[in-house]
């Protein structure tokens, strides 16, 4: 077996290019990580990257059987070390943002399983490319990403890819301060700050896409000294789009209603809660971490944010979900203390 993976790997830097994409077309079989062959491809992984990653732009099935291997060895996290560097990682965002690109998809995939190493996640941040015109008028990677998220939804900009693994990408960077300042933060090519670009998907049908929006919303919530930006209306106005995926169709009182965001407000007997409990325990995160500052608590309270749990709460059967929510209602409800006051 040895011996025939051998034989592979130099294939693939072959000069002709039948040989080239015989040999992807094989050396996929050896990629499934459960199999026996997975160790001995990894200890080639230097010499298969740079051909693979040429290869994916070869023909589509070839380049989709490239495409396979480097998202299988990617699950490897010392295989995405391999990754962290400026010329790689411009590769897959160039074949991501390209409207032809038949597997945009795919590298959409392969770049959100390297984002869960810490040096990838660095590198992304200060990646500069070339523009794209039709996408944004930035050489900034994750501005480019940030866009092609939003307007390539539904296969709008590639016929072939509809880019919602990105939002798993914007997950793991903002586990990062980088990267939750990233997004916390007016661009410079169009003035709009980048978490107001994506959070309007956390109630799309799709779970991966709202998944990873719900996570980059719960994320930015650390940045204690961003929660005044977070929670104006004017500026990023996030508290609604936390609060309506666990709305359900529950009737407030007029006057508790009132002070509600009005986008929460007259929802419908037929608004759905997020289904999914992990989704659900990622928003009361958020608002627990929105609850650490005493500008955070007071606008949740001024917000009537309690009623919202008080009913989340009556139909919630996740023990995580319940046990968030009042942690919430702890911190909302109780008294403030003199020197818990901020200025």
């Amino acid at each position: 077996m040895e011996q025939q993976l051998d034989e592979l790997v130099e294939f693939l830097s072959s000069s002709r290019p039948d040989v080239r994409q015989l040999a992807a077309t094989y050396i996929v079989d050896f990629s499934n990580p459960s199999s026996d062959s997975f160790k001995l491809l990894l200890e080639r992984v230097d010499k298969l990257i740079k051909p693979l990653l040429v290869i994916c732009h070869e023909t589509p099935v070839v380049a989709s059987k490239a495409m396979n291997t480097l998202i299988n060895m990617s699950t490897d996290l010392d295989v995405c070390r391999r990754f962290a560097n400026e010329d790689m990682l411009a590769m897959i965002v160039r074949m991501i943002t390209s409207s032809e690109c038949y597997i945009a998809d795919p590298a959409c995939m392969l770049l959100s399983n390297l984002t869960k190493l810490d040096d990838v996640c660095q590198e992304l941040n200060s990646l500069q490319v070339s523009e794209v015109p039709h996408i944004c008028n930035s050489s900034m990677a994750l501005d480019q990403l940030t866009d092609v998220f939003v307007k390539g939804m539904e296969k709008k900009y590639n016929k072939n890819a509809t880019y919602s693994f990105l939002a798993s990408v914007f997950a793991d960077i903002t586990n990062h301060s980088f990267g939750r300042r990233y997004f916390l933060e007016r661009t410079s090519y169009d003035g709009k700050l980048p978490i107001t670009k994506i959070m309007v998907f956390n109630e799309y049908p799709e779970v991966i896409r709202r998944g990873g929006v719900d996570s980059t919303m719960k994320n930015v919530c650390f940045e204690k000294d961003k929660h005044h930006e977070i929670l104006d209306p004017k500026e990023t106005n996030m508290l609604p789009y936390i609060l309506l995926p666990l709305c359900g169709p529950e009737e407030f009182d007029m006057e508790d209603m009132e002070a509600m965001p009005e986008e929460i407000q007259f929802l419908g007997d037929d608004k759905k809660r997020e289904p999914d409990p992990k989704l659900r325990a990622t928003l009361l995160e958020a608002i627990n971490l929105l609850c650490t500052t005493f500008y955070g608590r007071n606008v949740l309270r001024s917000k009537n944010v309690y009623y919202v749990l008080r009913e989340a709460h009556k139909v919630e059967t996740d023990e995580t979900c319940v046990d968030l929510n009042e942690r919430a209602v702890q911190l909302i409800k109780g008294d403030e203390g003199t020197d818990t006051q901020e200025s």
